[in-house]
């Protein structure tokens, strides 16, 4: 058996998903809209969701080191074990993954802002000043990151899950979800575009009520025949000498 490449496990795999598409596009599909609307409620979900990902994506280079052994396993078997194991662990340390994934968001965009830099002409290395401004940006974009982090996952993930179950569903192939194709490109940045704005005007108004109405705690009194009543603080009240809650 010849070792295949990368690129060409990655084909063989979408066209055994595409051969299960009737089954995985529903599930695919009421998963990923749940993601775009209030994936932010569920962190744990997203981090578990964001592993699977990462183990959907290493499974042609690990179905391709496999081979290379000479073991004949099918890329689906090694698809849904990559998936449990990296979705569980993501799952399972979640404010790591946070931190984790918002470095790695910072990293990915700077290199990108580097290479576009050195395109110009703009000699980032040589510059103490960019270097400088560069890590002041790289510190504070970290910490702003981590927190709008689990509406930029749910949000992204979400989107491309709807885009796929929507081909799954069609009987399209999912090749055509690719960086080439501009129409597909600007279906998901759309949806990408509502589910962010939703979620996050979602926690602005959760926040802005919570504010406007804090929950008081409880006040308990000793009543005439030795009951104990209790009742809700209110913020007018007066201290109360008979309160011992």
């Amino acid at each position: 058996m010849a070792n295949p490449k990368v690129s060409d496990a990655s084909s063989v795999l979408l066209s055994e998903l595409g051969n299960i598409g009737p089954i995985l596009g529903p599930i695919m599909l009421a998963i990923s809209l749940f993601l775009m609307f209030k994936g932010h409620e569920k962190l744990q979900l997203v981090a578990g969701i964001t592993g699977a990902g990462i183990g959907f994506v290493l499974t042609p280079l690990a179905y391709t080191q496999i081979a290379e052994y000479g073991f004949e396993i099918r890329q689906l078997y090694i698809m849904l074990l990559l998936i449990i194991a990296c979705g569980g662990i993501m799952s399972a340390t979640i404010q790591m993954s946070i931190r984790i994934m918002a470095g790695f968001v910072i990293y990915i965009s700077f290199a990108g802002l580097f290479e576009f830099m050195q395109s110009k002409g703009v000699e980032v290395v040589e510059s103490e000043l960019i270097q400088g401004t560069m890590a002041i940006v790289a510190f504070f974009s970290v910490r702003w990151m981590r927190n709008i982090l689990p509406i930029f996952v749910s949000a992204l993930l979400g989107s491309l899950g709807v885009m796929g179950g929507m081909l799954l569903l069609n009987g399209s192939p999912l090749t055509l979800m690719t960086t080439s194709n501009n129409s597909t490109l600007m279906m998901i940045f759309v949806l990408f575009t509502i589910s962010f704005l939703y979620q996050y005007k979602e926690i602005k108004h959760k926040k802005k009520k919570q504010n406007a109405d804090p929950k008081m705690p409880q006040m308990q009194q000793v009543g005439a025949r030795g009951q104990v009543k209790t009742r809700t603080r209110r913020g007018g009240d007066l201290p109360d000498l008979r309160d011992f809650s």
